[in-house]
C-alpha cells in the first residue's frame, strides 16, 4: 500500500483490540496497550529458544520468569501485570497555602 507504514501490515491486536503486537525482530515483539488518554508502549516479550519458552519484560524493568506458553498468553500475561500493578495514576497533589 504506497504511504503505509512499513510494520502496518505485520501488527497483531487482540480479540478485545485494546493490545497490539508489533514484531520488532525474530523472536521480540512490542506490546502496547489502549488508555483513555491514547495507546501506549507497556513493554515487549522475547523467545530465545526453540521450545518458544516465552519471557515478558516491562518498560520499568520488571521481567517475568519464562513462560512456556504462546506468543497470545505471554502478551496476555505482561497486559494483566501492567493493568494490576502500574497503571494506577497517582492522584493530583492538592496545593494549600502555606499562610492563610
Amino acid at each position: 500500500m504506497p504511504g503505509a507504514a512499513k510494520d502496518d501490515h505485520s501488527r497483531m491486536t487482540s480479540p478485545n483490540n485494546d493490545v497490539q503486537i508489533v514484531p520488532l525482530d525474530a523472536g521480540v515483539f512490542a506490546v502496547k496497550i489502549d488508555t483513555p488518554t491514547g495507546r501506549v508502549a507497556i513493554g515487549r516479550v522475547t523467545t530465545r529458544d526453540a521450545q518458544q519458552t516465552w519471557v515478558w519484560e516491562h518498560r520499568d524493568g520488571e521481567r517475568s520468569s519464562p513462560i512456556a506458553a504462546s506468543l497470545g498468553d505471554v502478551v496476555h500475561a505482561l497486559a494483566h501485570y501492567h493493568r494490576s500493578f502500574k497503571s494506577q495514576t497517582a492522584a493530583a497533589p492538592v496545593r494549600r497555602p502555606l499562610f492563610g
